[in-house]
């Protein structure tokens, strides 16, 4: 068991260091001009143990937003998101705040296109989850529920992505508050 252990802390350590290596590089090289060659120098492994866990360059883009996506779950189920909002929009923010250097760097590529996608597509089905949870606790309102998933979940990345394309001028908790000031009704 405790050699389990050790390489589990092993793997940890060595998808931490190849997360990090590719943060580094986004803003070094923007994202379209890293390679995996790049990846496996930067972070001091052999090109099998990137395969070994990742398939892609993509595939470790992507495994830094399961965090996201996993907090925003959470968020959404919180007594916030049961009985004000139903978009806890303030983890969002917090990740691009926390990761906007990368997030800059990757405007205009094909990094920040995945990440939205998959960002858009976490949104749609959260809010969606949200909407028919308080549908079926009475709640009632004149637009169907995938309208206003699709508008609320548009609406967060959109502002998201203004935010960012102009210095974030706000913190992240500032862009939260006029976030749900601005779909309160939605």
């Amino acid at each position: 068991m405790a050699e389990q252990a050790t390489e589990d802390r092993r793997v940890r350590r060595t998808k931490q260091r190849l997360k990090d290596a590719l943060n580094e590089l986004i803003v070094e090289k923007g994202y379209d001009r890293v390679t995996v060659q790049d990846l496996i120098d930067r972070a001091d492994v052999g090109r099998s143990t990137f395969y070994a866990h990742y398939d892609t360059k993509d595939d470790l883009m992507m495994s830094q937003l399961g965090p996201l996506q996993e907090q925003m779950g959470w968020a959404l189920g919180s007594d916030r998101a049961l009985t004000e909002s139903v978009v806890a929009s303030l983890p969002l923010f917090e990740h691009i705040a926390e990761h906007h250097e990368e997030f800059r760097a990757m405007i205009g590529s094909r990094g920040i296109a995945l990440a939205e996608e998959a960002v858009h597509s976490a949104l749609l089905e959260h809010i969606g989850e949200e909407l028919r949870r308080r549908e079926r606790q009475g709640e009632r309102h004149a637009v169907p529920v995938d309208a206003r998933a699709g508008f609320l979940a548009g609406s967060l990345m959109a502002f998201a992505t203004w935010w960012l394309e102009n210095g974030m001028p706000y913190s992240a908790a500032q862009m939260d508050e006029m976030f749900q000031e601005l779909t309160r009704t939605a």
